[in-house]
């Protein structure tokens, strides 16, 4: 059936905006099918749709097809590392005419807005389609304070569905550079009606335009946003320099229709069509823009771990189907016995042995369950090693870490994840700042009347500033009725950029700083009387502000904020409050200086007292060891002289025994001697008298005797001389025992001495 030609209709925009609109589904409609199964895949719809089906319609019973989830942790782990390390908006003056203290405005501005509108909120949605299909969007808005006033704020808005925006052809991967853009709502019809009276909403209207989108349903109507640039040329403007050519001043248009009818147009206050984009990664191939998130690579070997632990769980699974093989006629009368052996517990199974044709058989037996193959189990285990490939995370970046590796392991590991997956903050990052640049664009034509406006510091404190575009000048100091200095910006003056930093949130910087004033206040207790109250005031517990304000109260004059409504210190009151404090901290130094001389005077002492303590002990100690050792000595000494004592006096009775002993023996053999001579003499007297009677034999006989009293003569003579030998080699011997015992002698004490004994 032939395609039905669309209705032409007679507003060019709407024409042109429908036509754009075609193009950039045709363009993007390969890859958003892609994204699009990307998001079923990570919401848990992880099969083929043919393979689900021909599984769970096999004719032999249905097949089991498990989805084992393994990729929202990662997704999850990316996203919540996005929620800790927030990108902060930050501004800064670029021209002359620009102004530091405006800068801080537009940045207490800009937080106002994203705290007012939960800016995080629609971050965070973004970063999280970016990570899951590559593609996410935020938009920056305009909405009424309420219905009495025509006072606007700026809004930062959350898109819940990335395929309901398209942006046009554009090269920056924030969309900065899009020359238009599309956002998509269904409405309810009923509310359609409501907002929009009079304009149509019946079915006919919409069949024929031609297109592919349903525009109407019976329940809803389609709406779509159109922003798109509008250039108009101004010829031969003067320039600052003074020279001349032709420029073109861009405007951006906003146009709401529903495919039929344009419903609503105006004129947007930005130059920057207000849709922020945020990728995930990004190529272009054969001049295609090619986008994807951490899903994608990863999709078939997680499609694969499926179809494994399907594939292993329908094995175990039909393993019990046909549990005993047995002969015909064997289970015979007692089938129910065995078809309920699985479910009961039975003591014993009866079975017939004789088969049909009557030969022994043997009994029935179990068949084995069906083993897993150790190729499944290792096929899982490379499976999962993939997929941490294809996302680049590891096992360290989810929590999970191996017991023999160590801290600094698993931190690298961590690191090398981070890496892996940093540009997907990167990209937010980009994209917030992008925002940034629309919110300062925006604020100075959307705060275009004097007025109070709200601006946020860091710590979350509200304080108001007043605006006034009539103002020559960025900021101008005027003082009040009260008397009190008031400065008024105008945020259409100079020009500003913005930058953005990431970091942990405030309040974890806020529980750092608390940490850091207090170790600083241990070491210089009178620091606290200067931070006492920002240190308190950066404390998370009761009555904690209390008390910062009640510090607040004891600072100095020249560090307190004036009250309300209290004059300012005049300048040369501040002036010489400033010179009496310069004078109390010259004499605090002096004091100190003093304080720190008599320390060191002291230390002085101190080291003096304890030196000459020393030294003292030092005598002390050696006095005591050489006392010890005279002790030693005289005892030692004394045990020598009681030993030589002993030994001489030991000596002398020995010697005294060996000579008693020798004169005894000397005295016997001179008795026995003298015997011996009186028995010769009386011998020799008889034979005298009786050689009278008998000549010559007198005379021999006593030759005979004088030769053997010469001899008995001699003989004592030599005993003597031996006795005499003998008592000196005692002597020499005992002198010589003395002086080997004393060399190398033991005391009675059991001490070994070493003295010489003369």
């Amino acid at each position: 059936m032939a395609q039905k030609e669309k209705t032409t209709t007679s507003d060019p925009i709407l024409e042109e905006a429908r036509e754009r609109l075609k193009a950039c589904i045709e363009e993007e409609s390969p890859e958003r099918a892609k994204m699009e199964d990307d998001l079923a895949f990570c919401t848990l719809d992880q099969w083929d749709a043919n393979i689900r089906r021909e599984r769970e319609n096999d004719p032999n019973g249905a097949r089991p097809c498990l989805t084992i989830d393994k990729i929202n942790q990662y997704i999850v782990q990316v996203v919540n590392d996005m929620r800790q390390n927030r990108a902060a908006i930050k501004v800064r003056p670029v021209d002359d005419a620009a102004d530091v203290e405006t800068a801080k405005v537009f940045q207490g501005l800009v937080r106002h807005i994203e705290d007012h509108s939960s800016a995080s909120v629609a971050y965070e949605t973004a970063g999280e389609w970016a990570v899951k299909v590559g593609l996410g969007y935020f938009r920056i808005t305009t909405e009424y304070d309420n219905d009495d006033t025509s006072n606007q704020n700026i809004v930062v808005k959350r898109i819940p569905n990335t395929f309901n925006v398209y942006l046009g052809q554009h090269d920056m991967p924030d969309g900065s550079d899009a020359e238009y853009g599309f956002v998509f709502e269904d409405i309810p019809l009923e509310t359609f009606k409501r907002q929009y009276p009079g304009k149509k909403t019946a079915k006919k209207d919409f069949d024929d335009l031609g297109d592919a989108l349903s525009w109407c349903t019976e329940n809803t109507i389609r709406v779509c946003e159109y922003f798109y640039a509008d250039y108009q040329k101004i010829p031969e403007t003067e320039l600052s320099d003074g020279s001349r050519r032709n420029v073109s001043k861009r405007t951006i248009k906003w146009v709401k229709f529903t495919g039929a009818e344009i419903i609503d147009r105006r004129d947007w206050a930005g130059k920057y069509v207000p849709i922020v984009e945020v990728v995930g990664r990004e190529s272009f191939v054969k001049g295609r823009r090619v986008l994807w998130g951490l899903v994608r690579p990863a999709k078939d070997s997680l499609r694969m771990n499926n179809y494994w632990m399907s594939a292993i769980t329908e094995k175990i699974g039909l393993a019990p189907k046909v549990p005993f093989i047995g002969a015909e006629g064997q289970f015979e009368g007692r089938e129910n016995e065995w078809k309920n052996a699985n479910r009961e517990n039975r003591a014993y199974l009866q079975y017939k042995a004789i088969d049909v044709q009557g030969n022994v058989i043997p009994p029935p037996k179990r068949v084995d369950p069906a083993p897993v193959e150790a190729a499944m189990i290792k096929m899982t285990a490379l499976i999962e090693r993939d997929v941490k490939a294809a996302l680049g995370m590891y096992k360290a970046a989810v929590g999970e870490s191996e017991s023999q590796q160590s801290g600094k392991a698993i931190l690298a590991l961590q690191r090398e994840s981070d890496t892996g997956t940093l540009h997907f903050a990167d990209n937010l990052n980009r994209s917030i700042r992008h925002a940034g640049r629309i919110i300062i664009d925006l604020a100075p034509k959307i705060y275009d009347t004097r007025r109070v406006v709200r601006i946020l510091g860091e710590d979350g404190d509200s304080q108001p500033a007043l605006v006034d575009p009539s103002k020559p000048q960025a900021v101008t100091k005027v003082r009040g009725p009260d008397g009190k200095e008031q400065s008024i910006y105008n945020l259409g003056v100079g020009i500003y950029d913005v930058t953005v930093t990431t970091g942990p949130s405030y309040n974890t910087k806020r529980m750092e700083a608390a940490e850091a004033m207090l170790k600083i206040t241990e070491g210089k207790p009178e620091v606290l009387q200067i931070i006492g109250d920002l240190m308190f005031k950066s404390m998370d517990w009761p009555m904690a502000d209390q008390i910062a304000e009640r510090f607040k109260r004891l600072l100095p004059p020249a560090l307190q904020d004036p009250k309300d409504g209290q004059a300012p210190i005049p300048p040369a009151a501040m002036q010489q409050m400033q010179q009496m404090q310069q004078a109390l901290q010259l004499m605090q130094e002096e004091m100190q200086k003093l304080q720190s001389g008599e320390a060191q005077a002291q230390a002085k002492i101190t080291a003096s007292a304890k030196e000459a303590a020393d030294k003292q002990d030092l005598a002390e100690r050696e006095a005591f060891a050489a006392n010890q050792r005279a002790m030693k000595e005289a005892d030692d000494a004394a045990d020598i002289a009681r030993y030589k004592a002993d030994r001489e006096a030991q000596t002398k009775i020995e010697i005294a025994q060996i000579n008693a002993r020798a004169d005894h023996k000397a005295n016997n053999i001179k008795a026995n001697t003298e015997k011996e001579i009186e028995f010769m003499r009386g011998i020799q007297e008889a034979a005298g008298a009786e050689g009278a009677e008998t000549p010559g034999s007198g005379e021999s006989i006593r030759s005979v005797l004088t030769l053997l009293a010469q001899s008995m003569t001699q003989m004592a003579q030599s005993n003597e001389a031996m006795m005499a030998m003998h008592q000196q080699s005692m002597q020499a011997m005992m002198q010589m025992g003395q002086r080997e015992k004393h060399i190398s002698g033991t005391l009675p004490s059991g001490a070994h001495f070493s003295a010489t004994v003369q």
